[in-house]
Formats: C-alpha cells, structure tokens, sequence
C-alpha cells in the first residue's frame, strides 16, 4: 500500500471520530462549595445550578437551580406590583391626554381657577349674610339657659322661710326641653356654620394647590415629558412608559479579559466577565426602583 493510500485512510478516520457523538459533561457546586462533575446530573446539585459542557470544558447549557418558595413569592410579588404601577401609568396617560386637550395656553389654568374661586366666595358670602341671624338666636338661647341655671327652685311653703346656717344652696331649675332643645339647635348650627367656614378656606387652598400641580404637569408634558410618567411628591420621576432599558457601563470591556452577557429588561448587552453592570428600566428593582446590579455572565450556547 503507498503513502497515498494510507494518507487517504488516515483522512477518512479522523472525519470519523470528528463527526461522532459529542459526549456531554455536567458540572456544579454543592452547598458545602464542592464541585462535583459527571456524565449524568450529579444527584448532589439536584436543586442547584448545573452547567452542560463539552471535555474541553466550554459551556454548552446552564440550567438554573429551581426556585425555593420564597423567591417565587417574591417575583409574584414583584409582578404584582410592576402590573400595579403599569396600570397607574395607564390612568394618568388618559388623564394627561385630558389635561393637554383642555388648556392651550398657561394663562388658561389661572383663568379657570380664577372662576372655580369665585363661585366659592360667592357661597361665603352667602352663608356670611346667615351668620349674625345665627349668632344673635344663639345668644338668646344661652341667656334662656343662664336664667335657668341663675334662678334656684324653691317650695312654695320655704320662700318665707330662712335658710339654715349650715343649708345647702338650693340646685338650679333645670330648663324646659323645648328650651333645652332650641338651645341644642342653636350651637348645632353655629357649630356648622363655623365648620362650613374652615372648609371653604381649605377648598380654596386646595383649588390654588390643584391648579398649581395640573399646570406644572402641563408644562413638563410640552416640554417632552411622555405622557403617562408618575411623579413622586417631590416632582421626581417614579416610572415612564417610555423610558428605555439600557445598562451602563457597557463600553468597560476590558481588553484580554473574557467576555459575557449581561440581562438589562429581557435584553442581552455584551460586558467583561467579572463585572457588574448598572441595569436601568423601569421598577427593575422594585416599585419605583428605576435601577439595579446585574452580573455579567459567561455566554452559555
């Protein structure tokens, strides 16, 4: 047999054994920190992490270790309440569409509190013009009640008679119920006047505090602030329908070192094994936690 038969047969073995059957190597790390590896899922990592590699020791799959009851509870929490702020979102974007179709101009917010105002203080001076009529009816009624309390009873037998040295004074008349009642109605209805009184100025306090917010929203919307954003108390920004998923930090690749992928919001960026990574979207981390630490993690085929 010449050289080039046996070159030809030499060739035809090595695509033999390459075309064969890759045998998969599974790898993990046990709670004690062991790691264990085998030709079959190692029984000790049953509820941990567990890598499929190839002999050469590249990573061909990872499988995640199953998720104890109380991070279920937790990421059923989490969508909860990420389900919550998205339909909060949902209610002002049509409350932002209302308040954009409504005023065309500043001014116009002034000008319709300015009338909300008016129509308040003319219910203040209408019940202004009731309050002395109720004053002066409660004053009568409590000198009614006065000239009962001041006037002692007395038998018929005892107004001539002395009072003993050591007697003791003599208990008020109690009044009749009607006057005990018309004088109940009378602080009853000062009571409320006054209440109605305080109401009207906190409603025009929060007529001014309302018109103020609406307007101040109303400028952030035309200055290109998506409509539908919930703002905290302080005017910071909780979550926006538009604010895009992005990790910072992802120029740091460092040269010579290996490379991964990090998740950022159900999207995949490239990163340097080892880092973390600054993932932004919004509630990552929670309601109203617009970012959170994600590792970067080795590329798994």
């Amino acid at each position: 047999m010449n050289s080039q038969s046996l070159f030809s047969i030499g060739l035809l073995a090595f695509g033999i054994a390459a075309s064969g059957p890759a045998v998969a190597l599974y790898k993990c790390v046990d709670d004690k920190g062991v790691t264990h590896y085998g030709d079959t899922m190692p029984p000790q990592c049953a509820k941990k992490e567990i890598k499929e590699m190839t002999r050469q020791g590249s990573t061909v799959k990872t499988y995640e270790a199953p998720k104890t009851p109380e991070q279920l509870k937790a990421e059923a929490e989490e969508r909860e309440r990420n389900r919550e702020v998205t339909k909060r979102m949902n209610e002002q974007k049509l409350r932002d569409g209302a308040l954009l179709a409504t005023y065309g101009a500043e001014r116009e917010f002034d000008i319709a509190r300015d009338k909300d105002v008016a129509v308040l203080e003319a219910r203040k001076k209408s019940l202004a013009a009731r309050a002395p009529d109720i004053e002066k009816y409660l004053k009568k009624m409590e000198n009614e009640m006065e000239f009962y309390k001041e006037a002692p009873s007395k038998s018929k037998d005892a107004k001539d008679a002395k009072p003993a040295k050591d007697a003791k004074p003599a208990k008020p008349r109690e009044a009749p119920a009607q006057i005990q009642a018309d004088y109940n109605k009378a602080k009853s209805d000062k009571a409320n006047l006054d209440a109605e009184f305080a109401k009207m100025e906190q409603d025009k306090k929060d007529i001014y505090a309302r018109y103020e917010g609406e307007k101040q929203r109303w400028k952030k919307l035309k200055a290109g602030m998506p409509a539908g954003t919930l703002l905290d108390e302080k005017g910071d920004m909780i979550a926006s329908p538009n604010m895009p998923s992005q990790i910072v930090g992802q120029s740091t690749i460092i040269p010579g070192r290996a490379r991964g992928m990090a998740e950022c919001a159900g999207k995949t960026y490239e990163c340097t094994l080892g880092l973390d990574y600054i993932c932004r979207s919004p509630n990552i981390g929670g309601p109203g936690v617009n970012a959170k630490l994600v590792p970067c993690k080795q590329v798994t085929r």
